[in-house]
């Protein structure tokens, strides 16, 4: 860093994304987290060009790195376009390509992104650890995220299933390899419209082999349930689905039974939201 313990970093950002606090949230927040944000009601003198002066504040000031905040308003903005290619150039000419340019997106997919930052870091607001990502990327280190464990199926909600209101799906397959004789466990006061697999994605109402509600009742953690399930092979590119009418159930089980008609043997509970 710039000879400072304190990482601090340069904000350029559209006005207008200000009018409702988020960037002096942001700024808030950034600071509570030991990084120093500078900005330009803080840091221009009135009177002189702006843009100069944020090139400047960029190219000569005690700065490790230079964040832009990306939304839809700043996109479109003629005044933040002008000022992104002005300042983009000369920060690479004077502290070379090393230097950290960090896109900060506000609602906006990386697809969106002038192309001139679309090579560099750029970090989602919406991500839990942005600050962290935000810190590391100006001290020139790997962010400390923690690894998220994740679960051996990739669960799916798919609301207005089908554009049918009142109907709510839940996806679920296999991450590797594929999985056969598999069965769902519900709530058994829960309002299952139907079930069955199809294509992964959301599939479609006629491309899913639908099954009617038909399997076994018993309990699981003291709770009574229903379950249901077929031998037709899942696999990453199939899934299972059960759509539910109107309410979802406090959660869904999903698992292999511990034969192949057998009742469901250990289960992976996914909790809808």
């Amino acid at each position: 860093m710039g000879g400072h313990a304190i990482p601090r970093i340069w904000l350029s950002y559209a006005w207008v994304d200000d009018a409702e606090g988020d960037f002096t949230y942001l700024v808030q927040e950034l600071r509570a987290f030991g990084v120093e944000a500078t900005y330009d009601k803080v840091a221009i003198v009135p009177g002189r060009d702006l843009w100069e002066q944020v090139a400047d504040h960029i190219t000569k000031g005690a700065i490790d790195g230079w964040g832009y905040v990306l939304t839809p308003q700043s996109i479109q903005s003629d005044a933040c376009r002008e000022e992104l290619a002005y300042a983009l150039d000369r920060a690479l000419r004077t502290k070379g390509r090393d230097f950290p340019l960090i896109g900060l997106l506000h609602g906006v997919r990386v697809n969106d992104v002038p192309a001139a930052l679309r090579v560099r870091l750029c970090v989602s607001l919406a991500n839990p650890d942005w600050r962290e990502e935000v810190k590391a990327g100006l001290e020139g280190r790997p962010p400390e995220v923690p690894i998220k464990p994740q679960t051996q199926y990739v669960w799916s909600v798919h609301e207005q299933y089908q554009g049918n209101i009142g109907l709510t799906a839940i996806e679920v397959r296999p991450r590797f390899g594929e999985v056969s004789y598999w069965r769902f466990v519900v709530p058994s006061d829960s309002s299952v419209e139907r079930w069955g697999h199809g294509p992964s994605g959301g599939g479609s109402m006629s491309g899913i082999q639908t099954q009617v509600v038909d399997g076994g009742r018993g309990k699981a953690n003291g709770e009574e349930v229903l379950w249901f399930g077929a031998g037709d092979r899942l696999s990453p590119g199939t899934s299972a689905y059960v759509v539910f009418n109107e309410v979802l159930p406090s959660f869904v089980g999903f698992g292999q039974p511990s034969s192949a008609f057998g009742e469901p043997g250990p289960l992976e509970v996914f909790r809808p939201s």
